[in-house]
């Protein structure tokens, strides 16, 4: 998939030395949104992304200098769509 200069794979498609990493991390922080919703991996220029959906969207990607720091961004800025409709606690 290409969107604008960005190329992006799935997690399997990575090369080897790469994919271990990230299987590192997301075996680590099992119940990650990253971990869970298994995002595309894609770089522009230097900086690494990590994002699901169609496109980059806020909510919905990181970024970083590794693959595992935008994995940590990712799981730090990424927002539940059932929380914003929901708007309150079960129970």
């Amino acid at each position: 998939m290409r969107s604008g200069n960005v190329i992006s794979v799935t997690i399997e498609q990575l090369p080897p030395i790469i994919k271990e990493d990230v299987e590192d991390y997301l075996e680590n922080h099992p119940r990650s949104p990253a971990a869970r919703l298994r995002p595309k991996i894609g770089m522009a220029g230097d900086v690494w992304l990590v994002f699901i959906g169609p496109e980059l969207r806020e909510g919905a990607s990181g970024l970083g200098q590794t693959p595992r720091d935008a994995l940590e961004d990712f799981n730090r800025n990424f927002m539940e769509p059932l929380m914003s409709r929901n708007g309150s606690d079960p129970g």
